[in-house]
């Protein structure tokens, strides 16, 4: 059980999160909402011995602000457009997405 509600879970992204544009690729519709988002380095194994550097951008959002999210939909992040890959919502209120640029 989620001990925070929707407003709170706003207020948290509103304190340290940025804005990004959300488009329903389906719907054909975009949004402003407010993410916490992180671009993080990591190295990939590519077997053999051989190890390339990637980036691995993800962001978090709240699960209201995008109830019909899939895969193929997108986020521009300070101008930036992200396509979401993979869609995890944690059933607590808020949804991870996983991105690719």
């Amino acid at each position: 059980m989620a001990v925070e509600d929707d407003e709170m879970r706003l207020e948290l992204l509103e304190d340290f999160g940025v804005s990004a544009t959300y488009t329903d690729t389906s719907a054909a519709s975009s949004s402003t909402v407010t993410v916490l988002f992180r671009s993080d380095f990591e190295v990939v194994d590519v077997g053999g011995g051989v190890s390339v550097e990637s980036s691995a951008p993800v962001l978090h959002v709240r699960s209201s602000d995008v109830a019909s999210i899939a895969q193929g939909d997108t986020f521009v992040v300070d101008s930036t457009t992200y396509t979401v890959t993979s869609v995890e919502p944690d059933n607590e209120g808020m949804t991870v997405c996983r991105l690719r640029t």
